[in-house]
Protein backbone atom coordinates (compact mmCIF):
# COMPACT_ATOMS: atom_id res chain seq x y z
CA UNK A 1 0.00 0.00 0.00
CA UNK A 2 1.08 3.83 -0.83
CA UNK A 3 0.07 6.23 1.76
CA UNK A 4 0.21 9.79 0.94
CA UNK A 5 1.68 12.14 3.45
CA UNK A 6 0.14 15.05 5.47
CA UNK A 7 2.36 18.03 7.15
CA UNK A 8 0.69 19.91 10.01
CA UNK A 9 0.86 23.33 10.31
CA UNK A 10 3.47 22.69 13.01
CA UNK A 11 5.73 20.53 10.06
CA UNK A 12 5.57 23.25 7.50
CA UNK A 13 7.21 26.10 10.23
CA UNK A 14 9.68 23.40 11.00
CA UNK A 15 10.58 23.41 7.12
CA UNK A 16 10.48 27.20 7.09
CA UNK A 17 12.51 27.61 10.27
CA UNK A 18 15.11 24.98 8.94
CA UNK A 19 15.16 26.85 5.57
CA UNK A 20 15.61 29.79 7.09
CA UNK A 21 18.32 29.08 9.36
CA UNK A 22 20.46 27.57 6.19
CA UNK A 23 19.88 30.11 4.26
CA UNK A 24 21.72 32.39 6.66
CA UNK A 25 24.72 29.87 6.90
CA UNK A 26 24.90 29.02 3.33
CA UNK A 27 21.45 29.33 0.07
CA UNK A 28 22.92 26.09 -1.24
CA UNK A 29 22.51 24.20 2.03
CA UNK A 30 19.32 25.19 1.97
CA UNK A 31 18.47 24.38 -1.23
CA UNK A 32 19.76 21.07 -0.82
CA UNK A 33 17.65 20.64 2.44
CA UNK A 34 14.41 22.07 0.55
CA UNK A 35 15.27 18.78 -1.95
CA UNK A 36 16.04 16.09 0.61
CA UNK A 37 12.46 16.75 2.54
CA UNK A 38 10.54 15.73 0.54
CA UNK A 39 12.66 12.48 -0.92
CA UNK A 40 12.68 11.29 2.84
CA UNK A 41 8.47 12.03 2.66
CA UNK A 42 8.93 9.97 -0.55
CA UNK A 43 10.70 7.15 1.29
CA UNK A 44 7.71 7.37 3.86
CA UNK A 45 5.04 7.17 1.40
CA UNK A 46 6.23 4.15 -0.21
CA UNK A 47 7.68 2.18 2.92
CA UNK A 48 6.50 4.05 5.94
CA UNK A 49 7.06 0.42 8.26
CA UNK A 50 11.27 0.77 7.69
CA UNK A 51 11.39 3.43 10.34
CA UNK A 52 11.44 2.55 13.89
CA UNK A 53 8.49 3.54 16.36
CA UNK A 54 9.67 5.67 18.93
CA UNK A 55 8.99 5.69 22.84
CA UNK A 56 6.21 8.60 23.63
CA UNK A 57 4.41 9.43 26.61
CA UNK A 58 1.40 6.95 27.66
CA UNK A 59 -1.29 9.78 27.29
CA UNK A 60 -0.72 10.04 23.68
CA UNK A 61 -2.37 6.74 22.42
CA UNK A 62 -0.73 6.90 18.64
CA UNK A 63 2.25 5.30 17.60
CA UNK A 64 4.57 7.44 16.36
CA UNK A 65 7.62 6.21 13.91
CA UNK A 66 10.68 8.80 12.87
CA UNK A 67 12.25 8.87 9.40
CA UNK A 68 15.93 10.80 9.57
CA UNK A 69 16.96 12.73 6.25
CA UNK A 70 19.72 11.00 5.05
CA UNK A 71 22.47 14.35 4.59
CA UNK A 72 20.92 16.54 7.20
CA UNK A 73 20.71 16.09 11.00
CA UNK A 74 17.11 16.19 11.64
CA UNK A 75 14.26 13.85 11.92
CA UNK A 76 10.66 13.58 10.39
CA UNK A 77 8.18 12.26 13.30
CA UNK A 78 4.66 10.86 11.87
CA UNK A 79 1.90 8.48 12.75
CA UNK A 80 -0.10 6.25 10.15
CA UNK A 81 -4.08 6.27 9.72
CA UNK A 82 -5.08 3.98 6.87
CA UNK A 83 -3.72 5.33 3.71
CA UNK A 84 -1.87 8.86 5.34
CA UNK A 85 1.28 9.55 6.77
CA UNK A 86 0.59 12.72 9.05
CA UNK A 87 3.87 14.22 9.75
CA UNK A 88 3.70 15.84 13.17
CA UNK A 89 7.22 17.54 13.06
CA UNK A 90 10.74 17.55 11.48
CA UNK A 91 12.89 18.46 14.57
CA UNK A 92 16.53 18.94 14.59
CA UNK A 93 18.10 15.79 15.89
CA UNK A 94 19.71 17.67 18.94
CA UNK A 95 16.53 19.09 20.43
CA UNK A 96 14.55 16.89 22.27
CA UNK A 97 12.22 14.71 19.85
CA UNK A 98 9.00 15.39 22.32
CA UNK A 99 8.83 19.19 20.94
CA UNK A 100 6.65 18.57 18.87
CA UNK A 101 4.11 16.97 21.24
CA UNK A 102 3.54 20.05 23.20
CA UNK A 103 2.33 21.87 20.48
CA UNK A 104 -1.63 21.13 21.30
CA UNK A 105 -3.81 18.37 19.79
CA UNK A 106 -1.80 17.99 16.51
CA UNK A 107 -4.90 19.13 14.39
CA UNK A 108 -4.32 19.67 10.60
Amino acid sequence: MRYRSVLSPGAKADISSAVRWYQRTDPKLAFRFLLETPATLRRIERFPYQFPVIEVPRDIKDIFRRAPLKHFPYSIYFTLYRDVASVRGIIHQRRNHTVWMDRGNGSY
